[in-house]
This record gives C-alpha cells, structure tokens and sequence, in this order.
C-alpha cells in the first residue's frame, strides 16, 4: 500500500511539474519574443495558461490530500466532499479560462486557412467542460457513498 501510495504521489508530482513547465515554456516564449503580431490572442492564451497553472497546482494539492484520506481509511467523510467539491470547483475555473483560448486557435485557422484547426481547438476547448460533468458525478457518488456508510453505521 505504502507503495502505490509513492507511486500516486509521484504522479501527481510529475503532472504538476509538467503544468508548470508548460507554463514556463509560454513565459519565456512571449519574453524573447521581439514582437507580439497579435497582441490580444497572445493575452488571452496567457489567460488561459496561467488559469491552468494556478488552479491546475490547486487540484494537484487537493488529490495528494485526497490520497492521504484515502489511505487514513477516510476516503468517505465530510473531508473528502469538500475536497472533492473544491476540485470540482478548480476545474470549472479552469474550463472558463480555456474559453479565452479559443480566439487563438481561430486567428491560426485564419492565417493558415485551415478550419479543421478551429475545429480542433473547439473540441480542446469542450475537454474540461467534460472532465467538469465527470467531477459533478464523481462528488454525487462521494455524497451517496458517505451517505451509504452513515446508514450502515446507524445500523451497526
């Protein structure tokens, strides 16, 4: 147990790491660059960057507590709702600041004359949405759950 514990752990590390590269890379890029053609497209990437980043790092920290009140034997109590809650919560702000990236993904169908790409940033664009339908499930069978045992230690 102690094992997987490790291995969860680690993941989760390396997911946040992976987050925060990306935003990294994106910082150096808009810094040495010599110009910005599209000034607003690029701010508003950023926005959707930096969203991901903050609340990204938020749900990482939220799952490695999660994990730990799972392993303490924890994992249906009001804790892990309101830790689920606030997850679900993240990843809503999260698919509201990718909304802001969808001006990029149109202005380079348009310079590129290729509208599959703005296709394509659409249905990236839907990914959180979905993941924020899923998290919405996931805390209603966390609320049931808790629920189930509450009534099973009433009965006990």
């Amino acid at each position: 147990m102690k094992f997987r514990r490790t291995i969860l752990d680690l993941a989760l590390l390396f997911i946040t790491g992976v987050i925060w590269l990306v935003g990294f890379l994106y910082l150096i890029q808009i810094f040495t660059a010599k110009s910005l053609e599209h000034p607003v497209v690029i701010s508003f990437l950023g926005i959707t960057i930096l969203g991901t980043v903050i609340f990204g790092t938020q749900i990482m920290f939220f799952l490695h507590r999660m994990l730990r009140l799972i392993i303490d034997h924890q994992a249906f109590s009001q804790k892990s709702i309101k830790l689920v809650k606030k997850i679900r919560r993240n990843i809503g702000f999260i698919s509201v600041s990718f909304i802001f990236a969808m001006p990029f993904f149109i202005t380079i169908a348009n310079i590129e004359n290729a509208p599959g790409v703005g296709l394509m940033g659409f249905a990236l664009i839907c990914v959180p949405f979905a993941v924020y339908i899923l998290s919405q499930i996931i805390e209603d069978l966390f609320i049931s759950a808790f629920n189930l045992q509450k009534d099973h230690d009433l009965t006990v």
